[in-house]
């Protein structure tokens, strides 16, 4: 497919009947996006500030914000998030804020809530086109502090005509749905900017469940991360897909090849970040598939085997080194890994990548991630593993000061000593963010808060307890700040008071809310959802990538599926997803 020659231009040539949107808030018009940019553009004429940061659950919403700085020349600021402490931590970075949430009104700062009043209804002249979009987006560096990325239109306007032309046609007459939030770089292109000028219907909420899928009129595509392919369950095929996309880390080639078999797409993987936009693309029908460059751009092995990006998306004509090292081959490239995961201890460069390989490849070790750790005065090496059953039972068997001592002397065939892990925890399962990028700021913070008695096989072991399930029915609640209904999902506020008896002792000097009052207070509120009978009878596809801290403010989403007999649980912070689950019922 052909892009046109003014992709603005041809957001705002669209018929006001076309529809544009879709979802539990009610289908929407282009009409309606249309008014509501404009009413919005008024309103920011008469403001002082140059400066907005866009921070919406609503896609539609955030699609009007975007349009009307658009309009107006303002700069549209995307933190990545709608935490309000963070968001006050980076206020320095913007001069208002544009929302769909109350909350957000408490900050101190200019702010405007959408939907206005007036965008119900056209006032005034029509606008003309926007000429031009000036973006900041916001994404975690290695620290993890926030890192402003500007984005010229220019560069903006480059990748979707790559984006058009490679996946334009497959999109054609679909509904678009997406598990990613539009704060980023990777939503923002996929689910808000490349259907407005494809005149594809976007939705305007996350799809949260794998279990959404099921049941989609029609022709229907889908904006995903790995986690969310990695959690479809093997029994929700469904008919219609004519495109998956994922995107913010490796997808596992058996739930490629899963997600093929479901819905009868090959998802299309696509390669890049922030910095760089998309550097390459692939479907993986075997182990090992090279990627290809997207067309334009340019790719060269540079210093220690690092990518050398010259691409028409980056600020300037100056080719880019890139941390990612890679392999050149005749069909593309093979990612090694990342060039700026080298550290330097005892005057030996350490590769992270190669440890976490080596671990991955023993029989106990499921998944592991390696990290760099100050203790004292030294620098030594912490791992963060998902055991298989064998590792379980060998854990259980010995304890974690054997067990640590059994996992070197199994590594020391391949790697220095000093690359050999000297600090161990354990996960039911490695965390992502709403990225899909590997949180490493939270995993350090297991090592620099949790102190681990190393004669002991739970204080260092995320996971529930089955003997703590009966003690939950005393449990504590939290307080219930709202409750609001997403389509057929209950989704409550609660404040996590540090008061309540579940922190005590869970762990000492760090508390953490165990998994299993989390499942206590899934089922104690999920009582109010309509037809949601039976006795708890049992549990699946726990998974706890975040922990839940003493003082925090969460949201817990509920759903119930009667015809499964199953309710599904989630905690989130912020955009974050903490942990997930099923609990199965029985009459």
């Amino acid at each position: 497919m052909k892009a046109p020659t003014d992709l603005l231009a041809t957001i705002w040539e669209r018929a006001d009947d076309e529809p544009v949107a879709f979802g539990p808030q009610g289908d929407a018009t282009f009409g309606t996006l249309r008014f509501g940019a404009e009413a919005l553009a008024d309103r920011l004429m008469l403001l002082p500030a140059r400066r907005w940061a866009l921070c919406f659950e609503d896609s539609l919403l955030f699609a009007q914000a975007l349009l009307a700085c658009a309009l107006t020349g303002r700069e549209a600021i995307l933190p990545g998030h709608q935490r309000p402490a963070a968001l006050a931590e980076q206020s320095g970075d913007f001069d208002g804020i544009l929302t769909d949430s109350e909350v957000l009104g408490e900050l101190g700062r200019p702010w405007l809530q959408l939907p206005l009043a007036a965008s119900t209804e056209e006032n005034g002249q029509r606008w003309p086109a926007p000429g031009a979009l000036q973006l900041t987006l916001f994404t975690s560096g290695s620290t993890g502090e926030p890192k402003a990325i500007p984005k010229a239109w220019h560069q903006l306007d480059a990748e979707l005509r790559v984006l058009i032309t490679l996946w334009g046609e497959r999109l054609a007459g679909a509904r678009l749905l997406a598990s990613v939030s539009h704060q980023h770089i990777y939503g923002l292109l996929f689910r808000i900017l490349l259907p407005l000028m494809l005149r594809v219907p976007f939705a305007r909420t996350l799809t949260l469940y794998p279990e959404q899928l099921q049941h989609q009129p029609g022709r229907w595509a889908l904006i995903a991360s790995p986690a969310f392919l990695g959690r479809l369950d093997p029994e929700i095929a469904a008919q219609g897909c004519t495109l998956i996309v994922s995107s913010g880390g490796p997808l596992a080639l058996a739930d490629a090849h899963q997600s093929e078999r479901l819905f009868g797409q090959l998802p299309v993987e696509v390669f890049g970040s922030s910095e760089t936009g998309g550097i390459g693309w692939r479907q993986s029908p075997q182990a090992d598939t090279p990627w290809q460059p997207m067309p334009g751009l340019e790719i060269a092995l540079g210093e220690d085997d690092q990518l050398l990006l010259s691409s028409p998306y980056l600020p300037d004509d100056k080719p880019l080194l890139c941390a990612d090292r890679i392999r050149l081959c005749k069909s593309g490239f093979h990612l090694l890994g990342r060039g700026d995961r080298v550290v330097k201890i005892e005057e030996k460069r350490i590769s992270l990548d190669e440890v976490e390989a080596r671990l991955q490849a023993l029989p106990w070790v499921a998944a592991a991630a390696v990290l760099p750790l100050t203790v004292g005065a030294r620098q030594q090496l912490g791992a963060v593993l998902v055991l298989t059953d064998a590792g379980h039972t060998q854990w259980q068997a010995s304890g974690q000061g054997r067990f640590l001592i059994a996992l070197r002397e199994q590594l020391r065939a391949w790697l220095e000593p000093v690359a050999l892990p000297r600090r161990l925890r354990l996960l039911a399962e490695l965390p992502l963010n709403s990225q899909g990028k590997r949180p490493w700021g939270q995993l350090k913070a297991l090592f620099n808060e949790v102190s681990i008695d190393i004669n002991s096989t739970e204080s260092a072991y995320w996971q529930m307890s089955p003997s703590g399930v009966g003690a939950m029915q005393t449990s504590g609640l939290p307080t219930l700040l709202d409750q609001h209904w997403q389509g057929d999902v209950l989704v409550l506020s609660l404040r996590l008071d540090p008061g309540l008896p579940w922190f005590s002792g869970h762990f000492p000097g760090a508390p953490l809310l165990p998994g299993v009052t989390q499942v206590h207070w899934a089922m104690h509120y999920g009582r109010q959802l309509p037809g949601l009978v039976g006795e708890f009878a049992g549990m699946s596809q726990l998974k706890f990538q975040r922990p839940l801290r003493p003082g925090q403010e969460c949201e817990l989403h509920l759903n119930w599926l009667a015809d499964k007999g199953q309710l599904l649980f989630s905690y989130r912070l912020g955009d974050e997803h903490a942990s997930s689950g099923r609990v199965r019922l029985c009459p």
